[in-house]
C-alpha cells in the first residue's frame, strides 16, 4: 500500500467536506482525517484531507484550481 500524504488542512468542516468531494469526483481516493474526534469533541484540532502519495500531485492540483467563476456559463 502506497503512503498517505496530507494534501490541505481545514478548521472548517464544511470546506473540508467540499474538497474531499471534489478529490473524490477526479476518482481519487481521499480521508478525512480527524473527522470523528471533531463530532466527539468540536474545535478540536484542524481536518487534514489526506490521499495516496500516488495521487499527492493530481490531489494537489485539483484543489488549487479554483474552476470556472460562478458567472461564466459552461457550453
Amino acid at each position: 500500500m502506497a503512503d498517505v500524504v496530507t494534501v490541505a488542512n481545514f478548521t472548517e468542516p464544511m470546506e473540508a467536506e467540499m474538497a474531499k468531494l471534489r478529490l473524490e469526483s477526479a476518482g481519487i481516493q481521499v480521508f478525512l482525517s480527524g473527522e470523528n474526534a471533531r463530532i466527539m469533541e468540536p474545535g478540536l484540532g484542524p481536518l487534514q484531507l489526506q490521499v495516496s502519495a500516488d495521487d499527492e500531485e493530481d490531489a494537489r492540483a485539483i484543489l488549487a484550481d479554483p474552476g470556472a467563476p460562478p458567472d461564466v456559463q459552461m457550453s
